[in-house]
């Protein structure tokens, strides 16, 4: 159980098989409400069997981890932690991914996701955490620093939205 900054309690845990529906509903919900996600709801078109597949593989890995959020059964936020890739070079780097309801969002749910991916990241023996924000977003550009991530390059043009504007990604890293 957590608390938020205005009262309200959910659960974190990880999901199970039986909350491939709700995270379906989670994504294309959050998709829905920013621009923010790489993808457009209506390309959100994962089949309920491949996301319980997902679930499943997530559950059993060594080197990722997911922290969800539930408000009573649904799914209302999400982060993760996987492995950037396998080889010897780069197995050091994991990814890092949050995307919250914008319900739940300013209640200080994001940062107790970060630190718990953060810790989990270290627990795994990760030395640095990595990814992609769109420059646009300062909230979530903000709250990567206060976590202690910091800026290390940018994509311009990263993202085209459907009416032609071009946003950049700002790379950004946190040193474990």
């Amino acid at each position: 159980m957590l608390t938020l900054n205005d009262g309200r309690t959910l659960v974190l845990r990880s999901a199970e098989e039986k909350d491939a529906v709700t995270m379906l509903d989670y994504i294309k919900q959050t998709a829905e409400e920013t621009h923010y996600l790489v993808r457009y709801p209506e390309e959100i078109n994962i089949e309920l069997e491949r996301e319980k597949e997902i679930i499943r593989n997530n559950l059993g890995a060594e080197d990722s981890a997911w922290f969800t959020v539930f408000d009573g059964e649904r799914a209302v936020g999400n982060c993760s932690i996987s492995r950037h890739r396998n080889h010897l070079k780069l197995r050091h780097r994991c990814d890092f991914a949050i995307a919250l309801e914008q319900a739940y969002c300013n209640g200080g749910l994001g940062t107790i996701l970060m630190q718990k991916a953060i810790d989990k990241a270290r627990e795994i023996g990760f030395e640095q955490m990595e990814l992609g924000a769109y420059a646009d977003n300062d909230r979530a550009i903000a709250l990567y620093k206060k976590m202690g991530f910091q800026e290390c390059g940018r994509t311009p043009k990263a993202f085209k939205l459907k009416d032609g504007t071009y946003i950049d990604e700002v790379n950004i890293i946190l040193f474990l």
